[in-house]
């Protein structure tokens, strides 16, 4: 399953030129925010008050794409390295780009009805959008998936959500709407790639 982290990055960018703008895009973003002092509201990060009494709407999108802090990059660009790749391949670039941007959309969209208010930003509502996706082809996709891997990737959204919910930190709201959008829109876009 994980057969492209072999691949020299010269080939894995012509592979996966989504994933790789994806990381590229968040790399510059978390660099420019570091040098400027990591303000990230002037940056785009998702606030209630911004979003609902403001109406700045591309609150939602631009989140996904920022991160607070060394780790919480690191470990969402990882993600996606491991993760993204081969479901680029399976729907193609346009439905990955839509399937990535509307599983972190709809985290944030959970977050600002659902959760706390407060300043959020990160890639993990579409990272758990992809976790949901490979649960949806596990579940209902025999043979997409051996059964020994399907079991390790269930056993690993377990743990994160048990992680997402020991750690105050983090936005268990964002993750939980981006599993449940990734989980609900794997079966339609499969469908329409048809």
């Amino acid at each position: 399953m994980f057969q492209h982290t072999q691949l020299p990055f010269r080939r894995f960018k012509s592979y996966f030129p989504v994933v790789t703008g994806i990381l590229a895009i968040q790399t510059l973003l978390f660099l420019l925010m570091t040098i400027s002092g990591g303000v990230l509201l002037r940056f785009g990060a998702l606030e209630n008050t911004a979003l609902l009494i403001d109406g700045e709407w591309w609150r939602l999108v631009t989140p996904v794409f920022l991160h607070i802090g060394i780790t919480h990059f690191l470990f969402n660009s990882f993600s996606l390295y491991l993760l993204g790749p081969q479901l680029e391949w399976l729907f193609g670039r346009w439905r990955f780009i839509a399937l990535y941007l509307l599983t972190g959309i709809m985290g944030n969209l959970a977050t600002v009805y659902l959760g706390e208010v407060g300043i959020s930003a990160g890639a993990s509502g579409a990272i758990y959008g992809l976790l949901g996706v490979y649960v949806y082809l596990f579940l209902f996709r025999r043979g997409s998936m051996d059964p020994d891997t399907g079991k390790g990737l269930l056993a690993l959204v377990g743990i994160n959500l048990v992680i997402s919910i020991l750690t105050p930190t983090i936005n268990l709201t964002a993750h939980l709407g981006g599993l449940v959008a990734g989980f609900l829109l794997a079966g339609p876009l499969l469908r329409r790639k048809m």
